[in-house]
């Protein structure tokens, strides 16, 4: 009798897996799929891009830079340091040292302010100012200049000064000096608008709010630009009436 033969044992296991390899063989030949496996890829790579460019420390913005450099050149801009500063009340017993009776002793603080008042810069530093200014005649390479703030100081001082000759044929005169003075001020005090803030608050004395003036002021701070300025006064007596062809260029603003 011929031999016969039995089918082997049907494995369920082994099947399953084949059907499992053939449609994961079937979804990678899709391009539905392929496309899901793209896109996922695109993301990542971006998603790592991202995170590159977000961890490196960046430039710091340009508005930030341009809000630090000045509009117009001075001398003294490389001088310029800030600082805190809370003002004298200016009543009662908190008085500034300039808040005394006229004395000859009051009127030496004030000129010791601004006594040099007119300054000499060089050529290299005239050519850089928004206006033109003139050669100091008897001062080769030199140039007239004043800050701003001595002529400030300067205004300030006319009201403890003593004018010992005063007289009627001065009166025209001191009066359009005295409202060029104060209109001065005033510009000043509108150019630079000081934005710190005065409060209220609650006296239990006389039971009521009040305001309190002793507040900070962010200040620049006085002396070295009063140092620039006595350093750098003028070492001649300026002629007027002299003009000095010197070659510098006209600015094209501010003239």
């Amino acid at each position: 009798m011929p031999p016969t033969y039995q089918l082997l044992p049907h494995d369920v296991s082994e099947d399953s897996e084949g059907k499992e390899r053939c449609s994961l063989l079937h979804s990678l030949r899709c391009p539905s799929f392929r496309l899901v496996l793209v896109l996922i890829g695109i993301i990542c790579i971006q998603s790592l891009v991202l995170l590159v460019v977000l961890s490196r420390p960046g430039p710091s913005p340009p508005q930030a830079a341009e809000s630090k450099r000045p509009l117009i050149y001075s001398p003294v801009e490389h001088l310029v340091e800030e600082k805190l500063k809370v003002y004298p009340l200016g009543f009662g017993k908190d008085l500034s040292p300039f808040q005394v009776p006229s004395s000859p002793a009051l009127d030496k603080a004030w000129e010791d302010l601004y006594d040099f008042g007119i300054s000499r810069i060089s050529k290299s530093e005239a050519a850089k100012l928004p206006n033109k200014t003139s050669p100091i005649p008897g001062d080769p390479g030199y140039y007239i200049a004043e800050l701003d703030t001595q002529c400030f100081m300067s205004c300030i001082a006319l009201d403890p000064e003593y004018y010992p000759e005063w007289n009627i044929k001065l009166v025209k005169h001191s009066r359009e000096h005295v409202s060029h003075c104060v209109d001065w001020l005033r510009q000043s005090i509108m150019c630079h608008v000081d934005t710190s803030v005065i409060v209220w608050q609650w006296n239990d004395r006389i039971k009521q709010s009040t305001p309190k003036a002793r507040i900070p002021h962010v200040c620049r701070k006085f002396e070295p630009i009063w140092e620039w300025g006595r350093v750098n006064a003028m070492r001649v007596d300026y002629d007027y009436t002299v003009r000095i062809e010197d070659g510098l260029p006209e600015p094209s603003i501010f003239s």
